[in-house]
């Protein structure tokens, strides 16, 4: 067996910041964490809530992975461990009932889960971290939720550039659209935004949105755009949109939003565990093409508006994401 691992975080200048982790338990279980980055300020222990969430969620499933007892894996057993730990965390941070009444105050991690169960391999995916299984079949649940605030990051920071505006003011512009929805100006859309040019805003990103995800609602897409980023949680665990997705945060996920996927160990040859920072794929099962196929995406969208859009650019020494990758050679 060979094994591949790489994490790195978005600040280049503060890699203690990454929100990402890795897991490597040989013959036992891999997997790779994303923290929900937390846009509300909140510091716990001078920390953020996703850079906990994924360390809370690396380790509760460490524990359940390494006792002998959990196996065979039964995923709604470990959400449940992964989640009570979480809630301990809540508890000693005096917000558990806040948390349980406001989605948007809860940490929240992302899982990509390889278990490595003697005759087979069995895989757990929850949220939007990926998984390929001999450099071929892919895993990824993206609802396109994140492609809704991207949209307006997007246009407006079109809109700026066509107005004159340099590369500060469309990165400015296009980060308080993202974040905080199109519904009204936000100070930080000032000057190159007024109301006339907000409405085309709002109504060119819901054009581009209802044509690009037919089958989501009109008044989900609205949602998104009015609150932009900050309105996202309430999506989260629950199967009420299909731009519905799962989150680790402590409470309980609905089983249609968990994957599953169990193979054959004997017939596999390798296995990619991977974080949403990656905005393309390797070319082949090798830490090299991945981060190849990153300096290519860097190369040739780095303020992603383009062929990858994102609610987020790459700027200086600043990524777009923090990204995080693990490949098992068996």
């Amino acid at each position: 067996m060979k094994l591949e691992a790489f994490s790195e975080g978005k600040n280049l200048d503060a890699p203690d910041a990454n929100e990402d982790q890795l897991l490597a338990l040989p013959e036992i279980g891999y997997a790779v964490f994303d923290g929900s980055t937390d846009i509300t300020g909140h510091l716990y222990d001078g920390k953020r809530g996703g850079w906990l969430a994924s360390r809370i969620a690396m380790q509760a499933v460490a524990e359940f992975l390494l006792d002998p007892k959990k196996r065979p894996l039964r995923p709604e057993h470990l959400i449940e461990h992964v989640s009570a730990a979480i809630r301990a965390t809540y508890a000693r941070h005096d917000i558990l009932e806040i948390a349980r009444g406001d989605p948007a105050r809860r940490f929240g991690a992302t899982l990509a889960l390889a278990t490595d169960l003697w005759e087979t391999f069995r895989f757990v995916l929850i949220g939007d971290s990926g998984l390929r299984i001999d450099g071929a079949e892919v895993f990824i649940n993206d609802t396109g939720l994140d492609l809704v605030t991207a949209s307006l990051r997007v246009e407006a920071y079109r809109m700026v550039g066509d107005a004159g505006g340099g590369a500060e003011d469309r990165a400015r512009v296009g980060r308080a659209s993202a974040f905080y929805g199109a519904a009204k100006l936000h100070p930080d859309m000032r000057p190159w935004l007024d109301e006339t040019k907000r409405r085309r805003l709002y109504e060119r990103s819901l054009t581009w949105c209802r044509a690009r995800f037919p089958a989501v609602p009109d008044a989900d897409i609205r949602l998104l755009l009015d609150t932009g980023i900050s309105g996202q949680a309430q999506f989260a665990n629950n199967t009420a949109s299909p731009l519905s997705y799962a989150v680790l945060d402590g409470f309980e996920i609905p089983p249609p939003l968990v994957r599953v996927i169990d193979r054959p160990r004997a017939a596999i040859r390798s296995i990619e565990l991977f974080t949403d920072g990656y905005f393309k794929l390797g070319a082949t099962p090798a830490l090299n093409d991945w981060e190849a196929a990153f300096a290519e995406v860097e190369r040739v969208d780095q303020e992603k508006i383009a062929r990858y859009p994102s609610v987020k650019g790459s700027a200086a020494r600043m990524r777009t994401d923090d990204r995080t990758i693990v490949i098992v050679h068996l």
